[in-house]
């Protein structure tokens, strides 16, 4: 890093779009009070900011591609550290900058004050208890719509756009979850399911992009009707799928995904019938997301060795 950045009198860091640092300066590092540099951007939040960096920051800077004076609090010796963070996506990553505060949160102290100040009014005539009412009301009001709002981001955030499907996001931290389940309680297992669709390329070459498209969505709506929570469906590429299937019976699981294959297979398509080619594996003691990941990836390659629309469990 250029000496001059390394020394800003500001933090400076850059992020991958999976929120992992690449790049972070000296000055960032002692406001964080490390030597080295951390991993992800969740291992410096606290609780709290980590719940407000997924719903807010996620999606806003996938929409809007910055995100200007947020607050967040790190977490630096056990306690919370006040910040406020601009960031501005450049080249596939997230550049950013971060300068210590020493006051809340600038929405939550207009709150605070007009609080106080309808307080103070109220003591003094009824005409300002009344104001005090209608200011009460209409924070409440704000309260709402923030949380509303919030809650329709979130679900936009996990959502694939074309089909409804949950993404590859979401299921990155499904799959670390559920990475994390199985290790804590041994006996928790879990299945992973990979497919894609077969000849996908030359569906789209042969009637379109309009009619490849239909053909995604409508294998959505298929898969909805065979996988049920607590399992989870998700879209993780173009033509790419996969199942988590949260029973712990590995045998039982690799049945419901023949099942499903054979499903595709023989139900009727408005759009254009299509077959899907499987691998899937189980969790093992010991593995990250990248093992498992890559075993069910092997399986699946396999199936498509095999002649595809088939299933190849490792």
């Amino acid at each position: 890093m250029d000496e001059r950045l390394d020394l800003l009198p500001c933090g400076y860091f850059v992020l991958t779009s999976d929120w992992e640092f690449v790049e972070m300066n000296k000055t960032m590092r002692d406001v964080l009070r490390l030597d080295k540099m951390p991993r992800h951007m969740h291992d410096v939040l606290t609780v709290p900011s980590k719940v407000y960096f997924q719903t807010y920051f996620v999606p806003s800077i996938s929409v809007h591609q910055e995100i200007r004076e947020m607050y967040l609090n790190f977490k630096v010796d056990k306690r919370p550290l006040p910040v406020l963070m601009n960031v501005s996506k450049r080249n596939g990553l997230y550049e950013g900058i971060v300068v210590q505060i020493k006051v809340r949160d600038e929405y939550e102290n207009q709150l605070l004050k007009s609080k106080k100040e309808a307080e103070q009014i109220q003591q003094q005539t009824d005409e300002a208890y009344n104001k005090l009412l209608g200011l009460l009301e209409e924070v409440e009001y704000k309260q709402q719509q923030l949380l509303e709002l919030n809650e329709e981001l979130q679900e936009l955030a996990t959502r694939d756009e074309l089909t409804g499907l949950y993404n590859r996001r979401l299921f990155r931290r499904s799959l670390d979850a559920a990475i994390d389940r199985a290790t804590l309680f041994k006996t928790r297992s879990f299945s992973l399911l990979l497919f894609d669709i077969d000849h996908f390329k030359t569906v789209n070459d042969t009637y379109g992009h309009q009619v490849g498209d239909d053909v995604l969505r409508e294998l959505a709506r298929k898969l909805e009707h065979k996988v049920y929570s607590p399992d989870l469906v998700a879209r993780i590429g173009g033509e790419e799928f996969a199942v988590l299937f949260d029973d712990p019976d590995h045998q039982k699981n690799c049945v419901r995904a023949e099942e499903l294959r054979c499903h595709i297979e023989k139900s009727e398509w408005n759009s254009i019938a299509i077959t899907v080619s499987m691998g899937i594996t189980s969790f093992q003691e010991g593995d990250q997301s990248r093992h498992i990941y890559g075993r069910a990836d092997e399986a699946q390659y396999t199936s498509k060795r095999h002649g595809r629309n088939c299933l190849t469990h490792i």
